[in-house]
């Protein structure tokens, strides 16, 4: 007989923020981990999968009392897994478990527990990294980590997240079998769901015997004697295809060629790519002696470089220069080459970016004189500059006026009532608007996923138009305004923290121009 005391004195800030001494502990758990584990890849590997059975036993009071009672109000779990030795130090588990706990019930309002449930079926799943200690000894502990997940009631809404840390011991009994004990402190992404859990059971070796230790057993390896990595046999070239098949076995090869590289021209094309096979080539294994992409092969002028099925065409119309009938200047096939003008602006179609309207800079109008042409202008009736691609540019600082604002504006909690200390921001974005008297804007409202999904779109519209309406009100032509709710759609951070939801809470002003 035996037994193993466990225990962990944990204090909080506050009755339910997550325990600071516990992220120092896991933070520095994982970098003690990360260390050790760079060390152990260094060892010789010794793969081996194992089935682990276990009796599981849960307690998510202590956390909350302190850590008190750790191995006390215990509810049960059974937990089968996979185990997968990298090396001797190494492993990865994945332990799938159901069972029954008493959750805690959190009042978000009171900040606190108010009571636990009873007996409420439930099912998690984790990935463990183990680091191993003596492995092989007839004692040998071990430390874990990792992340989990845990559903409770089977309802997938309560679905969240855990970071498991924890000490355990592998008793073997003989070769293939060994007796585990275990005891871990789960660190919840969710409030006062933190706990204990502890487990005894069983880890059976499922890998059978490896002579080589390729990883490939001996059953299934073509070569058992062999360290080898095409179906356990040796591959010296590296090709895929193993030794005993390999006619070039130091050469890369295919496998169509027996292993042996399948390019009888030897210009670097194999054969089954090559349009060429018996003669060197550059371009897709063929000749091409004019340089000009085409192979000779199909090329109407191969010892005369040009961009039209091989033949020059001097004015780049699509011409070749044999069948152009203004070979200099540029016109379609239809017109033999020379150039219609359907617009009349004095520019022939065939260099007219817009052969269909009238425009005196390069053939195409500019509709607000910024000198951009509408093809190219995305802000056709507004001035800008090209390096706006047509549409005005706004100054850096009023580009952070309404970022700034995104942030800021605030309302009173649940409503859509501008708070006062956010008017100085509306006022900087009126002001903006008023600099850019072309400018439009849209209004868009955003929300966190707290509360419903319809009374949270209601809610973001409601506040994108309480903000234009201030901007109206204050001067602004309704007519460069608009305002849009997105509700909860379009989030930004992460709804499951803080500081998640504050960001998603926000309402953006987008310059738009016409």
């Amino acid at each position: 007989m035996f037994s193993i005391r466990f225990e962990f004195v944990l204090r909080k800030s506050h009755s339910f923020t997550k325990p600071l001494n516990m992220k120092r502990i896991l933070m520095n758990f994982l970098i003690i981990f990360a260390l050790t584990a760079q060390i152990s890849f260094g060892q010789d590997a010794l793969p081996k999968n194992s089935l682990m059975l276990k009796a599981v036993f849960i307690n998510y009071q202590a956390p909350n009392r302190e850590n008190k009672r750790i191995f006390s109000d215990l509810t049960n779990a059974f937990e089968i897994g996979y185990s997968h030795h990298f090396n001797n130090n190494l492993s990865l588990g994945i332990p799938l478990r159901v069972g029954v706990a008493n959750f805690p019930n959190y009042d978000d309002n009171l900040r606190k527990v108010t009571s636990y449930g009873r007996d409420e079926v439930y099912a998690g799943l984790d990935a463990l990294l183990n680091l191993h200690f003596w492995r092989g000894k007839t004692f040998s502990p071990f430390i874990y980590g990792g992340v989990g997940i845990a559903v409770p009631a089977f309802d997938f809404d309560l679905l969240y997240g855990q970071a498991p840390i924890g000490l355990g011991f592998d008793i073997k009994i003989n070769d293939k079998t060994s007796l585990v004990l275990q005891s871990d402190y789960r660190l919840a992404f969710d409030d006062a769901n933190d706990n204990w859990q502890h487990a005894i059971g069983v880890k059976i070796c499922l890998c059978g015997s490896d002579r080589d230790k390729d990883g490939v057993i001996d059953s299934e390896d073509a070569c058992p004697d062999d360290w080898g990595t095409v179906n356990g046999c040796p591959d010296a070239d590296g090709d895929g295809i193993r030794d005993l098949d390999d006619k070039c076995p130091k050469e890369p090869g295919v496998i169509e060629n027996n292993g042996c590289p399948s390019d009888k021209d030897r210009d670097g094309v194999y054969d089954r790519d090559d349009k060429c096979p018996d003669i060197a080539g550059t371009i897709m294994g063929c000749p091409d002696r004019d340089k000009d992409g085409v192979i000779d092969m199909e090329d109407a002028c191969p010892d005369d470089w040009g961009t039209v099925n091989g033949c020059p065409d001097a004015d780049g119309d699509g011409v070749r220069d044999l069948d152009d009938k203004c070979p200099k200047v540029p016109g379609p096939a239809s017109n033999q080459g020379c150039p219609p003008d359907r617009d009349k602006d004095g520019f022939p179609d065939a260099t007219d970016p817009c052969p269909d309207v009238a425009g005196s800079i390069n053939g195409c109008p500019d509709t607000d004189g910024d000198g951009i042409t509408d093809n190219v202008d995305k802000c056709p009736n507004t001035k800008g500059t090209a390096a706006n691609f047509g549409c005005p540019e706004i100054k850096q600082e009023d580009k952070k006026v309404l970022d700034v604002a995104m942030r800021a504006v605030e309302f009173q909690t649940g409503t859509a009532v501008i708070t006062k200390k956010s008017f100085k921001n509306l006022d900087e974005v009126l002001g903006v608007l008023k600099k850019y008297p072309e400018m439009q804007l849209s209004i868009e409202g955003h929300t966190d996923n707290v509360s419903d999904e319809a009374v949270n779109q209601k809610l973001s519209e409601k506040r994108a138009k309480a903000c234009l309406d201030y901007l109206v009100k204050k001067g602004i032509d309704p007519g460069r305004l608009m305002s849009k709710g997105f509700g909860e759609s379009k989030p930004i951070g992460d709804n499951k923290t803080k500081e998640g939801r504050q960001m998603n809470r926000r309402t953006e002003f987008i310059p738009i121009w016409r």
